[in-house]
């Protein structure tokens, strides 16, 4: 089967919604709650269809500048009132970056695309279904390809690694502080530092996906590095600071990182991986 057959009819997305792809001319006002969407729809030729997006959704980087295009509010709290004088014909969500509540209602008044991505080949797949929406499957599938060449690039070096007995690098990943607070095995920054040849260290037993802890907690994980990104949370060099001088975690490698390139998904992950892959291991994965 090719990759792109399961959109030549109806199909459903994460959220168990499903989606007719003889609809996509119908589908002429977008608005999208999803920074990663955003960037994702733009990529694969829907920019004029977008009416609004959030206040986070910093890429195409004119885009929050486009006085055609509405603020709504952000991705935990926006106007509901807002969105729908839009008059949307779709919605794009997430069912991490989203409340559940806001999702519902908004499934009762249009038609949602209800995004779920966990893993690195999940949100390489965003761009097909988003490109199938819009009926630019065939953009959407180039742009996916692309992002796939450079994961099997990345997944071959990994292998020769793991052949050669080396281990993973073990790296501690936080995502905002005060609280501390970092991400669990399920998640997708977690997968995507597996696909890059590290695991995310400490594997917190909380039953959640973005457990909190302290500094001492993650320096008793012994992590090769610790990664400060500039998203969620925008860590800074005194931020750096403070982690270098964690008891612990004196010869960890600290790193401030660009976040974007390290959690989101679709349209940003064939720069993304090779971004990642650089930083961790110091080349590029593939050459130009």
């Amino acid at each position: 089967m090719s990759t792109t057959a399961r959109y030549d009819r109806t199909w459903t997305d994460a959220g168990g919604e499903p989606h007719d792809p003889s609809r996509a001319d119908l589908r002429r006002r977008i608005v999208s709650l999803v920074p990663s969407l955003t960037e994702t729809l733009c990529a694969v030729g829907g920019r004029a269809r977008l009416a609004g997006i959030t206040a986070y959704c910093i890429r195409p980087t004119d885009v929050l500048k486009d006085a055609s295009i509405s603020k709504v509010g952000g991705t935990k709290k926006f106007s509901r009132e807002k969105l729908l004088a839009l008059q949307p014909d779709l919605v794009l969500v997430n069912l991490e970056e989203n409340e559940l509540e806001d999702i519902d209602f908004l499934k009762s008044r249009v038609e949602c695309y209800v995004n779920g991505v966990k893993t690195v080949r999940e949100g390489i797949e965003t761009l097909r279904e988003v490109g199938s929406l819009i009926g630019a499957l065939d953009k959407g599938d180039a742009l996916a390809r692309e992002a796939e060449r450079v994961l099997a690039v990345i997944e071959a070096r990994v292998q020769a690694r793991a052949a050669s007995g080396q281990r993973p690098l073990r790296v501690f990943y936080p995502i905002w502080r005060d609280p501390w607070m970092t991400v669990a095995p399920d998640t997708f920054i977690a997968d995507h530092l597996r696909t890059l040849g590290a695991e995310a260290v400490p594997a917190c037993a909380q039953k959640t996906r973005y457990p909190q802890l302290s500094l001492p907690d993650a320096a008793a994980a012994k992590p090769d590095i610790v990664w400060l990104p500039n998203e969620p949370f925008h860590f800074k060099e005194k931020d750096a600071a403070e982690v270098r001088g964690t008891k612990g975690l004196e010869r960890a490698r600290v790193q401030l990182v660009d976040g974007d390139n390290v959690c989101w998904f679709g349209a940003r992950q064939a720069e993304g991986l090779a971004y990642a892959y650089e930083t961790l291991w110091g080349r590029a994965p593939a050459k130009p």
